[in-house]
Parts: structure tokens; sequence; C-alpha cells
């Protein structure tokens, strides 16, 4: 399954980050800290989604991604939901589309889910140690990285002949269907 490259990732963070560090600096002048705020949180997230989707095998459920996108973004805003909620609602979002779009095992989802905290993690304590949005947004996004070294974990069945799983799964219900079919037609 395609990947983002590593080096890839990283050039995302330093654009993220400075992207962050302007937006940061400009929006406040315009509107409030907190609607700034929320507004940078969803400008970066929603980049971040369209690069992982864009990097991605996978062609389906691109415009349902940002359709998700837009409604968990608007309907934040309209419900009035606080900075941190908007930020978890944002991580929950990548970590879904990065779950569906790259990972093939509930462990490797799982193993990003712990990613995504400790990414946040690492973000908050960016923040918190140099007052910094620009150096929270890079350690979040630098951290993001690493989900490309993710070990994907066989399968225990080993599919026939080198063909998708999927459609080994498929073919061995597909026979059983067949078989209970006919011994109902003898019956």
């Amino acid at each position: 399954m395609k990947t983002p490259g590593i080096l890839n990732s990283i050039v995302f963070a330093l654009l993220a980050s400075l992207a962050g560090g302007v937006s940061v600096t400009l929006l406040p002048i315009i509107v409030s800290e907190t609607i700034s705020a929320m507004l940078i949180i969803a400008g970066l997230s929603l980049a971040y989604l369209i690069f992982l989707i864009k990097q991605a095998e996978r062609r389906r459920g691109r415009v349902l991604v940002v359709t998700l996108w837009l409604g968990l973004a608007i309907g934040g805003w309209l419900l009035g939901v606080s900075p941190i909620s908007h930020i978890l609602l944002q991580l929950t979002l990548i970590w879904i589309v990065r779950s569906l779009y790259f990972h093939t095992s509930v462990l490797t989802a799982l193993l990003d889910l712990v990613l995504i905290v400790m990414a946040a993690s690492a973000g908050f304590w960016a923040v918190v140690q140099t007052d910094s949005f620009i150096a929270a947004v890079w350690c979040f996004f630098l951290a993001q990285s690493l989900f490309v070294l993710i070990p994907e974990f066989s399968h225990r069945g080993k599919p026939s002949s080198g063909s998708n799983p999927a459609e080994d799964h498929f073919q061995n219900a597909h026979r059983v269907a067949e078989e209970a079919v006919r011994q109902l037609s003898v019956n």
C-alpha cells in the first residue's frame, strides 16, 4: 500500500509550521484569537487530510473525506465547541482517514492512534515550553510523519497465488454459499 515518504511528511511539517506561524500572527488582527485559533486548526487539518488522500493509493472516498471535514468544521463552529474539542475532532478525523487509507489491520490502526496521541502530546509540550505556535505545529506534524514507519502485520491466512486477500475471502464465502444452495436444492 502506497504511503507518503517520511521526507514528504517532514517537508509538509515544515510548511505547515511556517503557514501556521504566519496565520497565528496575521489572523488575530482580523478576527478574535479564539476564532483565529479555530480557523488555523481547521485549515492545518484540512491541508494534512488533503496531503494524506493525495498520497493514498485508494481513490475512493476523497470527496467524502473533504465533505466530512467540512461538516465537522461547520458543525463545530455552529455548536460553539471549544478549541480543545475542535482539536480532538480534527485528530479523530485524521486517525480515521489514516486508518482507512493506509492501514490494513486493527492493530496498526491502534498503533496509529497511539502515535496521534503522542504527537498531540509533543505539540502540547512544545507550546507549553516555548510558547510558540510554530514549535507546537512543527513537533506535532514531525511526530505525525512517523506513521509511515508503522509496520503492517500480515494476516494469519495466506492468500492463494499472491492474489488480493479481500478477493480470497470473497471467493471462500462464494464457495460456501454455492455449497449451501446445492444442499438446499438436494433436500
